[in-house]
């Protein structure tokens, strides 16, 4: 950067502040616009251009940013190729050990829309500037000095591993939240990257800190991660690594499930019509229920490659199962006394009041209720948790992806919620929000606070077909507007409605068809994953490498009625 002309570093600049006032324009964000301006001001030596920056992040200079591009690009040593503008970027937002989600989304969309650039090219710009900032030390130290410095890292160690304790440290190093350590999960990334001395660079002290605050508590260390502060009558909150494969990148996405279907015991029929063995070992059992909830909690989201690094939370699975149970059993009765002719004639015409329903459909109601009104309170509490477990910093300062479906998507909401309550503190977290079939309200007043701690995308994906959300949940809130069956009534860019209806039938096939569904969002990447093959994200054919290409930025706030293709002719079946 130090060589770039000023014309260019001036194009830099203006284009930033450009692109402050393009996404984030609200009152919300001026102090993180005034602030982010100042620190790129100071990083390019345009302090004296701060008057004209403020006009164009204000907007009010009629400028835009194509002339800029251009000017960036016509850069001599650039040669027509926007990385170096993107990898500066980068690198001066890493330093502070704080990734903004803001800051990503406009990042984000330079490289993939100004420059040209793939995903997989911005991504592994990430990566090489964490490496840079990680080998990174302020000046050069004494002898005592280092010594010292060793002493106080081995006493931080060990503080983290009493904190987290065995089972966590049996399941790999903890990336501290101070930077004491840097997790080998980073370090097998890096390798990839750079080579074995360039991850062995990483591991150093200099720049830990950065790192750290980067990362937070990596791999073993969020999995053994518990809530000190109890929120309601919540008894179960972790965190399970759902991720394919090693590494570690500048975003982590945390799905979230609805409900769970009833686990299989041992001792059940296998393929072949053999019966497992059984065993007496307490353990042994243990384990194995430990690893069925596991696969249970992962299924909805086996075809989810968004992040290198992916989370499922893991809450109240005894009642989300008793929730699965429930609506399996609701869905076998309605069959079985024919309420789909019912359905037709009443719900699906508007008479939605209770006093209206059948005689055999209040009967099947008085299923779920206690289950659904169980798993619907405590879904709040734990959004809360989920909330507050972000703004510690456990899953480091970086920009988090949010996906849920069902009472999923109702954690997703209180979890935002509780973000917006905590005004500047819950900003610049979350990235992307995806919210599907929500049972919360949907009304406009209620979701437009949402937007101010959503960086990028919030999607509300729904289907006007959900005859348990149409009985069960306006019944039970006597609420009218229901968010996962309707449009969100916002006009605002990063605002975005699908429309599952051609897809979704019954609110069970949110999680059968639940990589359908995020397909349909159209913006987290997604492979189908078949019996006969397990694609790895490496080896994506190109047809699925052009699909992850037309991944769109934050941008139109209109109904996306999703052209799904295959799944509709299955859907027709039902």
């Amino acid at each position: 950067m130090a060589n770039w002309s000023d014309p260019t570093r001036y194009a830099y600049a203006s284009l930033f502040a450009l692109s402050l006032n393009e996404r984030y324009s609200e009152s919300c964000d001026l102090e993180f616009r005034q602030r982010s301006l100042h620190r790129l001001l100071q990083h390019l030596n345009l302090m004296r251009c701060e008057s004209m920056m403020q006009l164009l992040m204000e907007n009010e200079t009629g400028h835009t940013k194509g002339p800029y591009v251009e000017m960036l690009l016509d850069e001599p040593d650039f040669h027509r190729d926007g990385t170096r503008v993107v990898y500066d970027a980068l690198q001066w937002t890493l330093m502070k050990g704080n990734y903004d989600a803001r800051i990503r989304v406009i990042l984000y969309e330079w490289a993939t829309q100004l420059f040209g650039l793939s995903v997989e090219h911005f991504e592994m710009l990430e990566d090489a500037v964490v490496q840079r900032v990680s080998n990174f030390s302020p000046g050069s130290k004494s002898p005592q000095e280092e010594d010292e410095q060793k002493k106080q890292t081995k006493m931080k160690q060990a503080k983290k591993y009493a904190l987290i304790g065995a089972a966590s440290v049996g399941g790999g190093v903890l990336l501290g939240l101070t930077g004491g350590l840097v997790a080998p999960l980073l370090g097998a990334s890096l390798a990839t990257l750079f080579g074995v001395g360039g991850a062995a660079a990483a591991g150093s002290v200099a720049g830990a800190a950065v790192v750290g605050s980067l990362f937070g508590a990596a791999g073993a260390g969020v999995s053994g991660y518990k809530m000190n502060k109890r929120v309601g009558d919540v008894e179960e909150f972790f965190f399970v690594p759902l991720s394919p494969g090693e590494g570690s990148r500048l975003n982590v996405t945390i799905t979230v499930p609805g409900w769970l279907p009833p686990i299989t015991r041992r001792g059940s029929n296998d393929e072949d019509g053999e019966k497992d063995d059984v065993t007496d070992d307490e353990n042994s059992d243990t384990d194995e229920d430990e690893a069925v909830q596991r696969q249970r909690l992962m299924q909805p989201f086996d075809g989810l490659i968004h992040s290198r690094e992916q989370y499922g939370l893991q809450y109240e699975t005894k009642y989300l199962a008793e929730m699965g149970q429930a609506i399996d059993t609701i869905c076998s009765m309605a069959i079985s006394m024919a309420a789909t002719e019912v359905l037709k004639m009443t719900i699906f015409h508007g008479l939605l009041s209770a006093v209206a329903l059948p005689r055999t459909i209040l009967s099947l109601t008085s299923i779920i209720d206690n289950p659904w009104n169980v798993c619907c309170n405590r879904s709040a509490q734990v959004g809360e948790m989920l909330a507050e477990s972000l703004m510690d910093g456990n899953f480091g300062r970086r920009p988090v992806i949010l996906c849920g479906f069902s009472l999923g998507a109702r954690v997703i909401y209180f979890c935002l919620k509780e973000l917006q309550r905590k005004g500047e503190k819950g900003r610049g977290i979350v990235q992307d929000a995806v919210l599907i079939g929500t049972p919360v309200t949907g009304s406009p007043v209620e979701w437009r606070p949402l937007l101010e701690v959503v960086a990028g995308r919030l999607v509300n994906a729904y289907s006007e077909n959900d005859w348990v959300l149409k009985i069960i949940y306006r019944t039970a809130s006597a609420a009218y507007d229901v968010a996962g069956l309707q449009a969100i009534d916002i006009q605002h860019e990063r605002l975005v409605n699908v429309d599952l209806s051609q897809l979704i039938s019954g609110h069970g096939d949110y999680r059968t068809k639940a990589t359908e569904c995020l397909k349909a969002t159209r913006l987290l990447r997604v492979v189908v994953i078949t019996p006969e093959t397990v694609q790895d994200p490496a080896d994506m054919s190109d047809s699925s490498k052009e699909d992850e290409k037309d991944r769109l930025i934050p941008g139109s706030s209109s109904v996306v009625d999703h052209p799904i293709r295959s799944s509709l002719k299955e859907s027709k079946k039902i």
